[in-house]
C-alpha cells in the first residue's frame, strides 16, 4: 500500500517494514499459544495439531510465559514503529493489539 501510494519515503517504508515483521511474528507466536490454550471449536482447527505433528512452537521452545511475553514485546515493537505516522496509523495499531489479544 505504501509503495503504491507513491508518497512513502525510505524512512516511512523502513518503519512499515519493521511494523510488518513484528506483527507477522506476533501473529505466529499468538497462534502457537492458542494451539495450546484454546479449544477446537474456538480455534476453527483441531486444537493441539502442532503438538501432534511434533512441530516446534514458541511455547514449546520458550515456555508459555516467555512466549506470551514475546508476543507482547512484538506488539510493542510494532506500535513503536508506527510513531512517525500519528493518528493516521491507528487502524494498524488496532490490528497489532488485536493479533496479540485474539482468542481464536
Amino acid at each position: 500500500g505504501a509503495l503504491a501510494s507513491g508518497r512513502a519515503d525510505d524512512t516511512s517504508l523502513a518503519a512499515l517494514q519493521q511494523y510488518a515483521q513484528a506483527v507477522g511474528l506476533a501473529f505466529q507466536v499468538q497462534d502457537d499459544i492458542l494451539d495450546v490454550e484454546s479449544d477446537t471449536a474456538t480455534l476453527g482447527k483441531h486444537q493441539g495439531a502442532d503438538i501432534a505433528r511434533d512441530k516446534p512452537t514458541y511455547p514449546s521452545l520458550l515456555g508459555m510465559d516467555a512466549a506470551k511475553a514475546y508476543a507482547l514485546e512484538l506488539r510493542d515493537l510494532a506500535l513503536h514503529a508506527l510513531q512517525p505516522f500519528g493518528a493516521s496509523a491507528d487502524p494498524l495499531r488496532e490490528l497489532a493489539r488485536f493479533i496479540v489479544e485474539r482468542r481464536s
